[in-house]
C-alpha cells in the first residue's frame, strides 16, 4: 500500500497559506513561525534594526584544568561524606538490633504438626532483613 503525506503550511498569524517557516530566537528560547510573503517580509524588516546593531555571543569557555580538579575534589569529598553517613548509619542499625532483647516464646503446648516429605514442601524463599528508610544529609557538589 502506497501512502502520500502532505504537508501544508498556513500563515500563523491570520491562516493563509503559508511559504515560508522561519526560525529566531529570543533570550535563549527558539521559536518557529510559518507565514506567507507579506508577513515573513514584515518580520525581517522588524527584527532587521535589532539584527544590525546586535553581536554574535562568545561560546562559552571551556573548564580550565584547575576547574576540572576543583570539581574532582569536590565530588571526591561529596562521595566520602556520603560513604561515612551510610557507614554510621549501618552502624547504628546494628547496634540497635543487637539491643532489642529477643522476644520470649509464650509456654503453650506445642500444635502438632504434619511436616510433608521434602520432595513434596514448597521451596520457601529467604526475604531480605527489612531496614529503616534513612534520610542522607544533603550536599552540593557545585564549585564556586
Amino acid at each position: 500500500m502506497a501512502e502520500r503525506i502532505q504537508v501544508e503550511l498556513v500563515d500563523d498569524i491570520d491562516g493563509s497559506p503559508a511559504n515560508h517557516t522561519v526560525t529566531f530566537a529570543l533570550d535563549g528560547v527558539t521559536y518557529e513561525i510559518d507565514l506567507n510573503d507579506e508577513h515573513e517580509r514584515h518580520l525581517r524588516a522588524t527584527l532587521g534594526r535589532y539584527i544590525e546593531a546586535a553581536r554574535t555571543p562568545k561560546p562559552a569557555a571551556a573548564r580550565t584544568a584547575r576547574e576540572e580538579e576543583q570539581a574532582r575534589r569536590a565530588n571526591k569529598q561529596l562521595t566520602e561524606q556520603i560513604r561515612g553517613a551510610a557507614q554510621r548509619t549501618r552502624e547504628k542499625l546494628s547496634k540497635k538490633a543487637a539491643e532489642q532483647p529477643e522476644p520470649k516464646p509464650e509456654v503453650a503446648e506445642p500444635e502438632p504438626r504434619f511436616d510433608p516429605p521434602a520432595a513434596q514442601q514448597p521451596a520457601k524463599k529467604k526475604e531480605p532483613p527489612q531496614v529503616s528508610a534513612v534520610s542522607l544529609p544533603l550536599f552540593s557538589s557545585a564549585v564556586d
